[in-house]
């Protein structure tokens, strides 16, 4: 059997060679040119400026530019942020699903409806609930005398809230659909034997369940700080950054720099300081994935 696929492994090359050949071309080329308009100091607005080789210069930029690092820790807040509160909130729900016999599948259903809506529809939908003249909100507060400001969107801490909150609304679903499968396939003798000894549900959730799914909790947890640290089209459709720069992630900066401001080397330079940041949280997911199927 060996030799038999020893034997055609040459042709089995030749069938992949397209495929590979293709990918190889759609994902190198931008990376490696890229690469190269980073080393330059190409700038839109000045003609003939793509050949000016600058060398490390928009990588050393990067390092005492004030604004990068404050839409890092801007990214930062976000990421931990969204990441925690989805992670109660999905616990929690795919708990309850799990101990629900009758309509479960329905429920399920219902819950992961917001994760298949395009996340620029989600900032359409809150920017238009938020708006302060005809949004549901604006009327909710007016109408019942609430104190919370009638333009959220207006103001820095309560504007990165609701970025938050528009996050955790889309995204808590995959943590509730990773958890709760993780759940259903916990088995069941340690559980019995769990509750044989006196053990409370609470006592077996902690000591014998939540030890058999860390895992997968870790996995989803990864997954979504990862995804959230790529967070771009919610920010953009309600905020734009603003008010001023303190809801500004940092691919909005990154966007700034090219679309705005035309300095696309320098935001070439970003990108590929993200792409190595986010290689390297990759690298992290993919050793946590072989440890748990080991």
């Amino acid at each position: 059997m060996q030799e038999r696929h020893s034997k055609h492994r040459p042709k089995l090359a030749l069938f992949h060679l397209p495929a590979f050949l293709v990918l190889t071309a759609v994902t190198m080329f931008p990376l490696l040119y890229n690469i190269y308009m980073s080393l330059h100091g190409f700038r839109l607005s000045v003609p003939g400026s793509g050949k000016h080789f600058v060398g490390l210069q928009n990588y050393a930029r990067i390092f005492t530019d004030y604004e990068f690092w404050g839409s890092m820790k801007i990214t930062f807040k976000f990421v931990i942020g969204v990441t925690v509160v989805q992670l109660v909130l999905g616990f929690l729900v795919a708990v309850t699903l799990n101990s629900i016999t009758k309509g479960r599948k329905l429920l399920t259903s219902l819950v992961m409806i917001p994760m298949m809506v395009a996340p620029i529809v989600v900032g359409l939908m809150f920017s238009f609930v938020l708006h302060p003249q005809f949004g549901l909100y604006a009327y909710l507060v007016q109408a019942f005398n609430l104190p919370l400001p009638l333009a959220p969107l207006s103001y820095g801490s309560s504007a990165h809230i609701v970025m938050m909150l528009t996050d955790v609304w889309q995204w808590t679903p995959f943590i509730v659909l990773m958890i709760l499968a993780a759940l259903q396939s916990v088995p069941v003798e340690p559980v019995e034997a769990a509750m044989i000894d006196g053990a409370s549900e609470i006592q077996t959730l902690r000591y014998v369940i939540l030890p058999l799914i860390r895992p997968v909790i870790v996995i989803a947890v990864v997954l979504r700080a990862i995804e959230a640290f790529k967070e771009f089209d919610k920010p953009y459709i309600l905020t734009g950054g603003g008010p001023g720069a303190a809801t500004e992630v940092i691919d909005l900066f990154t966007y700034r720099e090219a679309f705005v401001n035309f300095n696309f080397s320098y935001a070439a330079a970003l990108s590929i300081v993200l792409f190595i940041i986010l290689l390297f949280a990759g690298i992290g997911y993919w050793r946590l994935v072989m440890e748990a199927s080991e």
